[in-house]
């Protein structure tokens, strides 16, 4: 892969500033919560831990709990579109409860980093024919708790699926059709942010970055993360 690949136009994705946002939220008495989310294959678990190794902090992912998993499997008999009104519950019935845990953990840890947030319901939503109102509607994203910083992992959908075809814990998502799909929604919910849909107003404000891994290295990758939360989250990085 060669380093330094500039983004994509045709993605268009660019770093959010929000310094005055950023700058009241770095007051703020509970700890900052950085989201690493994107395409199955993007690179997520790879940046996740670099960035856990360089800035400390409570990691963890959602789904959350078990239950998740274990009925994911049984709703619609395996499949990806068999039963999505049972996979939207079960994701949003997680994110709710975990939400509870999220404002524990901001009181008692420095810094909190995901693996996958609020907005993946969003985007595994539309993949399966679900409308942001809908998933709004469920989820209700404006009464939980408020991430600090967004990391937006995409890649060519044939290249990310190429690095995880070999998982042997892969999920029912885990597909080439459904990764290709994931990556036109995932790029659609950032741009739809950018542009201040209203049904996505519990994301707007957050500093936000959308990475195309495709042809980066993982620690060209790392650099651009680190930079981007260097810039809009310097209290938290600063270690």
């Amino acid at each position: 892969m060669e380093d330094d690949v500039g983004l994509s136009a045709s993605f268009r994705c660019a770093a959010a500033g929000m310094s005055a946002w950023i700058e009241a939220t770095v007051t703020q008495s509970h700890a900052p919560w950085i989201t690493v989310t994107g395409l199955d294959g993007s690179g997520k678990t790879t940046l996740l831990r670099a960035l856990s190794q360089e800035l400390g902090g409570l990691q963890f992912r959602l789904p959350h709990h078990r239950f998740v998993r274990e009925f994911l499997g049984l709703s619609g008999g395996g499949s990806a579109f068999g039963d999505v009104h049972t996979d939207r519950l079960l994701f949003a019935t997680d994110a709710r409860l975990t939400n509870s845990l999220i404002r524990e953990w901001r009181q008692i840890h420095p810094l909190l980093l995901s693996q996958r947030g609020w907005m993946d319901n969003f985007i595994f939503g539309a993949v399966q024919g679900v409308g942001y109102q809908d998933t709004d509607r469920l989820l209700r994203p404006s009464e939980l708790e408020r991430p600090s910083a967004i990391i937006y992992l995409i890649a060519e959908p044939q290249v990310a699926f190429s690095r995880i075809a070999m998982d042997r814990y892969a999920d029912k998502y885990e597909t080439p059709d459904f990764i290709a799909e994931q990556h036109r929604e995932t790029v659609r919910f950032y741009e739809s942010v950018n542009s201040s849909l209203p049904v996505l107003a519990p994301f707007a404000g957050i500093p936000a970055i959308c990475i195309d891994t495709t042809m980066k290295t993982t620690q060209t990758v790392l650099r651009q993360a680190r930079a981007f939360l260097t810039r809009t989250l310097p209290n938290a990085t600063s270690a």
